[in-house]
C-alpha cells in the first residue's frame, strides 16, 4: 500500500507541527517587536537547548544501540556502526535541527533593523524641529 503526499500533509500529526510551528514563528515576530534586547531571544536559545536534546540521546546510546541483525544469502550478519559514523550522525541531526534556530535568528535581527531604522528616522525628525 502506497502512501501519497495529500495522506502525508492532511494527517493529523503533520497539521498540529505545522500549526505549531506558524505559532512559534508568530510568537517569535511578537517577541522580535518588543522593546526589550533579549526578549526576542528567547526562542533562538531555547530552540538550541532543545536541539542538543536528540544528539546526545545518540551520543549516549553508543553503537550498540544502532546494530542490527539482517540476513544476507542465507547468512545471519550483525552490523554494528562505528562510533565516528554515531558522531557524524549526530553532528548532521544538530546541525539540521538548528536550520530553525537561524530561521528564528534571522527573524529578531530584520525586526530589530527595523526598530533601529524608525527609532533613527524619530531621532531625525525630532532634531529637525528643535
Amino acid at each position: 500500500m502506497m502512501i501519497s503526499t495529500t495522506q502525508i500533509i492532511f494527517s493529523g500529526p503533520f497539521l498540529v507541527l505545522l500549526a505549531f510551528g506558524v505559532v512559534a514563528l508568530v510568537l517569535q515576530i511578537f517577541l522580535s517587536k518588543s522593546e526589550g534586547k533579549w526578549l526576542g531571544l528567547i526562542m533562538p536559545i531555547v530552540w538550541v537547548g532543545f536541539s542538543m536534546i536528540t544528539p546526545i540521546r545518540i551520543l549516549l546510546a553508543g553503537p550498540e544501540a544502532r546494530s542490527f541483525i539482517g540476513i544476507i544469502n542465507g547468512v545471519e550478519v550483525v552490523h554494528t556502526p562505528s562510533m565516528a559514523s554515531i558522531v557524524g550522525e549526530a553532528a548532521l541531526i544538530f546541525v539540521l535541527l538548528n536550520v530553525i534556530t537561524g530561521v528564528l535568528i534571522a527573524i529578531y535581527l530584520m525586526c530589530k533593523r527595523k526598530q533601529n531604522k524608525e527609532r533613527a528616522l524619530l531621532k531625525m525628525s525630532v532634531q529637525d524641529l528643535g
